[in-house]
């Protein structure tokens, strides 16, 4: 016998296992017989610090398969660390024993070769490895003849989506592709089958992206707990025509309240469609379709169609249609459509009982064209609206835009002067007469009016920065004409226009110290400003409909708006001032850690417009409110916050809002706000107050173990013979999580006011939801998540743990 050195080079001819296809069978053995570390599975004990770090606790290792650089030919190497070679051909490998071809290894601590049968045996922790791919068992025999390989108990896993497995029989017969029998599926770690999925033929596709299964058994600690003749999944992230996640939600009385089967098909690479069977409690069936699209010319669209042919309670047909679209034509053209329509104002709360409770009252219709080069913008508009609140009288719905044409020139700089100019012609009409609530409604008067209108808007303005302050002097012109109809004859101008200009003069310091401050080192800024605006009166603006024009709201910014209304059909009476002075504490590093301001407006003249044409107490003040706002960061991961506003005038706070919140990188997060208003009628004792508490927490207690929580209460003490609500308790959930690397799972109890059915009652829905989600396959149940994103702060950017 002669010994072979470490690397030995055979010719092509000699062995062709890894270059064709590889048909193997494996006897049945136990799961826990299975070395997993041959197949790439590496504990976290041997696990650099940067690998570690990248896995939560309840997390035991990772799979890390390397790929050995290609062989640039045909040929196969084989390596071991002691090999012979008899007088009749056989080669003797042990230690360490490694064959390869191009980037395909196969591995042993043993090996017999017979060169003439072109057949071997391998022995001790036996293993095949190809992109992606790595199979493994105890002992395998190799044919080349036939191109197979038969393993004893053997496995299989795929280390970039933490996939593994066994199969009694198991075959490779192309490229990417994986067909056993009597095999098993799971993402969970060696040694944890908390969950997998068993099937007496299983297929991987990896090239297309999928899997395919007959006669599946989903097993719980390998007990089945559901059967499914046939199953088709995902193994990577590409979209595939299936069965998607179905979802449950139980009501209190423990009734299957909402299931929804959905079913996506992968149409086209632009175009593909999900169409869910939604069955309702006490409703009936829904259908619901959701097509989504992209295109060149068209951009990207989406259509929501869900139909009930005939409601269990109502007996009449139910639908909702949805359709967004947006693109652009080129590098200047862009468009945009929305279109909504619903069957009637309970539809969402009826049809999605699991959801996040909706209140709009208005569903918006739109399509906009719009052409951009700098310096012009123009735009086309359409708009209206489908008024889902019965109760909303038609003197308050908002009024319909057909068309709305808008061209802008903005901003050209000449120097430190900064010009703009703004065009727009506008059509607004909507119905002057409609049943509300079985009985019939006219407009009469300035709320029967429709009209045209021009808006002309010019802007000068020159502004100076300087490190240590700024300036900017601005004047307008802004002008509206009008031409009114479809009312009764008053003897009113149907053709008012009017126009005034508007100075304002904008300015503020920075002031700059270090300070120190329970024993760290501040910069503090004082920050003084300063707005003054004026305007002259232009008379008889109260003649003309609000179109689209309310009174700007409350806040601090709202000081240095120089404007007492949004929208355009009012041009406010100003001459007035705007003071304001902010503090900042600032650390080194830049983080802000305290900032609060303080400001009030000084009038020196009665206001005189108005958006109705009562007598407004407040516009007869020399001053407004005084408001005061203040945020808190102790640290980066908390927040405390403030707003107030105080009338100094009849000593009460109109409006007080507080709240803390908390969020940091291991999911914990906290927010608790209140919000009070009040506002008193100045010639009576009557006052109208609000007083709702928001709270909401997900927290986590380890990596595995969180709870969650949130309630919006209706605080307001009502008088004794004042109507109140049923409940205080308007939203509410509480639940929990746990997790490991292999699911996760939420279990959530609700409390939901979905509308109201009268001005002082509540319609109260309780339910229970429970979502499991397999990590890295589906999800079952109730889509939580999505609740808890909407209810919860901070959620949507909570880190969790998937393949």
């Amino acid at each position: 016998m002669t010994d072979l050195k470490r690397l030995h080079r055979y010719p092509y001819a000699a062995m062709t296992i890894l270059a064709t296809g590889l048909s193997i069978a494996t006897s049945a053995s136990a799961e826990s017989s299975i070395n997993y570390e041959a197949l790439g599975w590496t504990p976290r004990s041997a696990l650099t610090q940067e690998q570690t770090a990248t896995l939560p606790a309840f997390c035991s290792g990772m799979y890390l398969v390397t790929t050995p650089q290609a062989l640039d030919s045909d040929r196969i190497e084989a390596e071991a660390d002691e090999g012979t070679l008899t007088r009749a051909g056989a080669i003797t490998l042990e230690g360490d024993v490694v064959f390869q071809r191009y980037d395909q290894l196969l591995r042993a601590d043993y090996a017999q070769w017979y060169p003439e049968q072109r057949k071997a045996n391998l022995a001790g922790h036996v293993s095949v490895t190809t992109p992606g791919m790595t199979l493994g068992g105890e002992e395998a025999t190799i044919d080349d003849n036939a191109g197979t390989i038969e393993l004893n108990r053997s496995a299989w896993v795929i280390a970039e989506r933490h996939l593994r497995g066994t199969a009694e029989q198991l075959a490779s017969p192309e490229n990417e592709i994986l067909t056993m029998q009597g095999a098993t599926l799971t993402f969970c770690e060696p040694g944890q089958n908390d969950w997998d999925i068993a099937a007496s033929e299983l297929t991987l596709d990896q090239a297309a992206g999928f899997g395919t299964a007959w006669h599946t058994r989903l097993r719980v600690g390998e007990v089945p707990v559901l059967y499914m003749p046939y199953y088709r999944f995902p193994i990577d992230d590409r979209r595939l025509t299936g069965f998607l996640d179905p979802s449950l939600s139980i009501n209190g009385m423990g009734q299957a309240e909402d299931i929804q089967i959905p079913f996506y098909l992968n149409i086209a690479p632009n175009l593909d469609a999900t169409i869910t069977a939604h069955h309702v409690l006490d409703h009936g069936l829904l259908w619901e379709n959701q097509l989504r699209h992209k295109s060149e010319l068209l951009g990207d669209g989406e259509l929501n169609y869900g139909i009930l042919g005939n409601d269990e309670q109502t007996g009449e047909e139910r639908s909702l249609v949805n359709y967004s679209q947006s693109g652009n034509w080129g590098k200047r053209w862009s468009h945009e459509l929305l279109y909504n329509n619903v069957s009637d104002d309970d539809y969402f709360s009826d049809m999605n009982p699991s959801a996040s409770v909706y209140r709009s009252s208005h569903l918006p219709r739109r399509g906009r064209i719009s052409y951009t080069t700098n310096p012009f913008k123009a735009s086309v508009l359409a708009e209206s609206f489908q008024t889902t609140d019965e109760d909303i009288s038609l003197s308050n719905r908002p009024y319909r835009r057909l068309p709305q044409v808008s061209l802008s020139y903005e901003p050209s700089t000449y120097g430190l002067l900064k010009v703009e100019q703004t065009l727009q012609v506008t059509r607004f009409n909507r119905e002057s007469t409609a049943i509300i609530n079985d009985s019939q409604q006219t407009l009469s008067g300035r709320a029967a009016l429709n009209g045209d209108r021009v808006v002309s808007d010019t802007r000068i303005a020159y502004p100076m920065t300087q490190p240590y302050g700024f300036f900017t002097p601005a004047l307008d012109y802004r002008y509206r004409q009008y031409r009114l109809y479809d009312a009764e004859p008053t003897g009113d101008d149907e053709t008012p226009s009017f126009g005034a200009p508007r100075l304002t003069l904008d300015g503020g310091l920075f002031f700059e110290r270090e300070t120190r401050l329970l024993g760290s080192d501040y910069i503090q800024t004082l920050e003084p400003r300063l707005l003054y605006a004026y305007s002259p009166y232009r008379a008889d603006q109260q003649n003309i409909p609000a179109f689209d024009t309310k009174a700007t709201s409350v806040t601090y910014s709202s000081l240095f708006t120089g404007d007492r209304f949004t929208g355009s059909d009012r041009l406010a009476d100003l001459n007035q001032i705007s003071t304001g002075v902010t503090t900042r504490y600032i650390r080194d590093d830049g983080f802000e850690q305290f900032r609060a301001g303080v400001g009030q407006i000084w009038y020196f003249r009665d206001r005189e417009v108005t958006i109705n044409e009562s007598d407004d107490e407040y516009l007869q003040r020399h001053s407004s409110s005084t408001l005061g706002e203040a945020e808190w960061n102790p640290t980066t991961d908390w927040t405390v916050f403030s707003f107030l506003e105080w009338d100094s005038h009849d000593d009460y706070l109109r409006q007080q809002r507080y709240g803390i919140r908390f969020r940091d990188n291991e999911n914990h997060m906290l927010s608790i706000s209140s919000t009070q208003n009040e506002s008193r009628d100045p010639d009576s004792e009557s006052s109208y107050n609000t007083h709702q508490v928001d709270a909401s927490a997900f927290w986590a207690i380890n990596d595995r173990w969180a709870l969650f929580g949130r309630q919006l209460r209706d605080l307001k003490d009502y008088e004794t013979n004042e109507p109140k609500p049923v409940d205080p308790v308007l939203e509410s959930l509480a639940g929990f999580e746990y997790q490991n690397c292999c699911w996760r799972a939420q279990f959530t109890y609700r409390e939901s006011s979905p509308r109201s059915s009268g001005e002082f009652t509540t319609d109260k829905r309780y339910g229970f939801m429970l979502s499991i989600q397999l990590k890295g396959l589906t999800t079952l149940g109730s889509g939580t998540d999505t609740l808890l994103s909407e209810s919860i702060y901070g959620y949507s950017r909570r880190q969790y743990h998937d393949y």
